[in-house]
C-alpha cells in the first residue's frame, strides 16, 4: 500500500490506482489521522471543496491553489467510480454511474499539500432533495439531508453571482459550533457536509443545530437536528 504519487495532486488512500474502478479508496487514513506519515501526505483541511449538481455529473471546485488539482468520487460501498488524476482545469467534472450518496476526494499539491471531502446525494428524481436547475437563480439553502442525522449531514446552498461565503454552525444557545466553511464560491448550486465535529475536533452533543450561510448582505439559516 503506498500514497498517491507520480502527479496527483489528491491525498485520498493509502493504495495508488492502477485499476480505479476495482480499489476500495481510504481518504480517512490521510493528513493528521493515522496512517500517513512522511513528506508525502496531504493535510485534510475542510471547506477547500464544493460542488454542483447537473444530473450525474459533479462539478467540483477545489478553493486554495491556482496549480493543478484532481479527484475522485467513491459511491456508499467504498468504490472509486471516477477519478481526474491531474488537471489545470478548475472547476473539473467528476461522473456518478447512477444516482444516490456519493463521496469526493479533492486537492492539490500546491502552494501546499491540501485535501478535502465532500458528501454529494445524487437523486434524479428530485424527491428526497431539492434540484434547481444548473444556474441559480437566487440565494437559497437548502434543507440538509438527511435530518435529522447521526454521523454527517449534507448542506447545500445556491448563489445567483459568485462571492465570498461563509457557512457557521451554532448550537441552539448561538454559541459557534463549527466554522463550516469560509472563502470564495462560484454562482451556482454547492454542497458540502458536517461530520458533527467542532472546530476542535471533537464529537457534537445530540440536539438542535443551527446552520447559517452569508454572502455579502445575504442570510439565511436552517435547523438541524443530531441524533445519536
Amino acid at each position: 500500500m503506498r500514497i498517491f504519487t507520480l502527479g496527483l495532486f489528491v491525498a485520498v488512500s493509502l493504495i495508488a490506482f492502477i485499476l480505479y474502478s476495482n480499489v476500495i479508496s481510504e481518504p480517512s487514513f490521510n493528513g493528521s489521522t493515522p496512517g500517513c506519515t512522511g513528506g508525502g501526505c496531504h493535510s485534510l483541511q475542510n471547506g477547500l471543496v464544493s460542488a454542483t449538481l447537473n444530473g450525474l455529473d459533479i462539478r467540483v471546485s477545489v478553493s486554495g491553489t491556482s496549480s493543478r488539482v484532481g479527484g475522485e468520487l467513491i459511491d456508499s460501498n467504498g468504490n472509486v467510480v471516477d477519478v481526474v488524476n491531474s488537471t489545470n482545469s478548475n472547476p473539473f467534472t467528476l461522473t456518478a454511474p447512477q444516482a444516490g450518496e456519493y463521496r469526493i476526494n479533492a486537492g492539490f499539491k500546491n502552494p501546499n499539500r491540501r485535501w478535502d471531502s465532500l458528501m454529494v446525494a445524487i437523486n434524479l428524481t428530485g424527491i428526497d432533495t431539492p434540484e434547481p436547475g444548473p444556474v441559480a437563480t437566487r440565494f437559497e439553502l437548502y434543507p440538509n439531508h438527511p435530518n435529522p442525522f447521526n454521523s454527517e449531514t449534507i448542506i447545500r446552498f445556491s448563489l445567483p453571482d459568485a462571492g465570498n461565503v461563509n457557512l457557521t454552525i451554532y448550537d441552539i444557545r448561538g454559541q459557534v459550533i463549527k466554522h463550516l466553511s469560509e472563502g470564495y464560491y462560484q454562482a451556482g448550486t454547492h454542497s458540502l457536509r458536517w461530520d458533527g465535529r467542532n472546530d476542535a475536533g471533537d464529537v457534537s452533543a445530540s440536539g438542535v443545530y443551527l446552520i447559517e450561510v452569508r454572502s455579502g448582505e445575504q442570510r439565511s439559516v436552517r435547523r438541524m437536528i443530531l441524533a445519536k
